[in-house]
């Protein structure tokens, strides 16, 4: 059983790698250091199906290491915000799933609003050192909010189509 969990989780951290390189391929439309879509975060999504809180974390920091290596940004701000709204989504959206008040819409929804405020206060704390820096929030909101819809809907037909081959408990 560790094993298939183990094996799972490192697909999950190579799928979102991946992601997170296609994504940074994708023009980003607002002046934001190492701004990204986060599409890479749909594997997040789909792990809330029945992986740990250690694992969402694991996951978290492996997709956003392994895909700043890959694009060449780690150690970079960019990097530092990606990784710190990875884990706030990350764990915000494990809590979330775990209320059964909200569906992988509203919970992909909260995780992108998480990630994109962390971000922000990241960038604030050590890029730019300026407040005003938080008008942008609206603006990712905006299209953090495609994204997670986006997400959502993909992570729904994954956990529907591969239902309790998904997880083994």
């Amino acid at each position: 059983m560790e094993a298939r969990r183990i094996t799972t989780l490192s697909m999950l951290i190579a799928i979102g790698s991946v992601l997170y390189l296609l994504e940074s391929l994708i023009p980003f439309p607002l002046p934001v250091p190492g701004g990204r879509w986060g599409f890479s975060n749909l594997v997040l999504i789909i792990a809330l199906a029945g992986m740990p809180f250690r694992d969402i974390l694991v996951l978290s920091v492996g997709k956003s290491l392994i895909g700043s290596l890959i694009t060449g940004r780690l150690a970079t701000p960019g990097f530092l915000m990606g990784i710190t709204g990875s884990l706030s989504s990350g764990a915000l959206m494990w809590l979330l799933s775990r209320t059964e008040r909200f569906g992988l819409v509203g919970i992909s929804l909260a995780g992108a609003s998480a990630s994109n405020l962390v971000q922000l206060l990241v960038a604030y704390a050590l890029i730019v050192k300026s407040i005003e820096i938080v008008f942008l929030y609206p603006y990712m909101l905006v299209i953090g909010s495609v994204s997670a819809l986006i997400n959502a809907y993909i992570a729904f037909e994954v956990i529907r189509r591969m239902g309790d081959t998904l997880w083994l408990d």
